[in-house]
């Protein structure tokens, strides 16, 4: 079965939502991460949007790893 338009068969969907679900969430989990600077946040949105699974893959294991690495850091500042 072929959607209308789209051209996607079932197979193809099974592939490509889990996909586009998984970059919209590393955009979304980006977009809203307060431990991040500003520029950072950009950047991070840039690199998921113009490589999308890599990118996504990217930041989950750099983009987040660094977010907690600030939070330590601000924290024991402040102590």
């Amino acid at each position: 079965m072929s959607l209308l338009f789209l051209n996607l068969g079932t197979t193809e969907l099974v592939i490509v939502l889990p996909l586009l679900a998984f970059m919209f969430y590393s955009l979304f989990h980006a977009a809203t991460n307060t431990n991040i600077p500003g520029l950072h946040r950009l950047i991070w949105g840039l690199v998921i949007l113009a490589i999308p699974v890599l990118g996504s893959v990217a930041y989950l294991v750099m983009g987040r790893k660094a977010a907690k690495n600030s939070v330590r850091i601000t924290m024991c500042l402040h102590n």
